[in-house]
């Protein structure tokens, strides 16, 4: 039995429903991926050219450790209920001696790369809405390393030619491990989209309502702060933690969505909607008007203009063009 307190049919329904639903959003990663890549070669991208190689490297070695997961958990199916399903045991025996085969352990490397990929992307994006504040990332980084070093123990103790995933001493580094980084993407999304939520006001305030709405929208916030991914990765830690077989099938959709969630993050970057030091600095910057209602951006301190009728500054246009980041 791969799991403690429940059958073996319910494990193979949650890897075969996982499987599907894992397929499907294999899927709209690659449609992600084909709109970044010809996001990056559109006439007209104003990122630059170190931002735009690094999107499409970042890109494709997402959607590499992800089309690895998908191919080696479609083989094992494949061996599990079909080469190995006359042989002596059948397919409970299959999944007690073969869960750690070396390609499913393939398998798991490339997710465990997806998902710390995925997590410095996160750190990263946390270090820019905060003004590029060291200080702010010094616990995530050191929660990051640690989930590191754990997921490498885990692959090693699972990776044995007698490992078992789910055996005990597997288990006992994975949920370690899980509940850090699923706990640190938990933490970066509550601070991101705080800090949005506020930086969304000072933009209004400083720039108009029609450029700060596009971050104060719920949607906005939860795309780049990876939001879903969270939620997905506690749907899988808890079942799993308790042996649950429907666990399996959670962890097929969070290793997805740690493909995922990146890439729409990349996909706001590359289209110049995320939040970048540009929009900070716009901020930062007071502003002040010339006579003809047309404003500049100036290292002063701010003063109300004045005019016959008293202090009343003129209003700023509404749609500000806001440059694309440039990472």
């Amino acid at each position: 039995m791969p799991v403690k307190g429940n059958s073996t049919v319910l494990f193979e329904h949650s890897f075969y429903i996982g499987s599907y639903m894992g397929g499907i959003m294999y899927g709209f990663e690659i449609t992600i991926y084909f709109m970044i890549i010809r996001a990056l070669f559109r006439r007209g991208n104003k990122n630059s050219s170190r931002s735009r190689r690094f999107s499409a490297i970042y890109s494709t070695v997402m959607v590499l450790l992800n089309t690895i997961d998908v191919s080696t958990n479609a083989f094992w199916g494949e061996d599990m209920w079909i080469t190995y399903r006359d042989k002596p045991g059948g397919v409970s025996q299959f999944i007690t001696t073969e869960v750690s085969v070396w390609y499913e352990t393939w398998g798991s490397a490339a997710v465990v790369g997806s998902v710390f990929l995925g997590d410095a992307l996160l750190i990263y994006r946390l270090f820019l809405v905060y003004g590029r504040r060291s200080v702010v990332v010094v616990f995530p980084i050191i929660a990051y390393i640690a989930g590191l070093v754990l997921a490498i123990q885990q692959l090693v103790v699972a990776g044995k030619p007698d490992g078992d995933f789910f055996g005990l001493d597997s288990i006992k580094f994975a949920v370690s491990y899980y509940s850090i980084t699923i706990t640190l993407n938990i933490v970066l999304t509550v601070f991101i989209c705080m800090r949005l939520s506020t930086m969304s006001k000072w933009f209004t305030n400083t720039l108009g309502k029609e450029n700060g709405k596009v971050y104060s929208t719920a949607a906005a916030m939860l795309v780049e702060s990876a939001a879903p991914y969270s939620i997905l990765g506690l749907m899988y830690l808890i079942p799993f933690s308790r042996q649950d077989g429907i666990g399996i099938l959670f962890g097929q959709l969070w290793s997805k969505m740690s493909g995922i969630a990146p890439l729409l993050i990349i996909l706001r970057v590359v289209n110049g909607r995320a939040w970048s030091d540009d929009k900070t600095e716009h901020i930062r910057t007071p502003l002040t008007f010339r006579k003809d209602d047309d404003f500049v951006l100036a290292n002063a301190v701010p003063t109300a203009p004045t005019n016959a009728n008293g202090p009343s500054p003129p209003p700023v246009p509404a749609q500000l063009q806001i440059p694309p980041e440039i990472p």
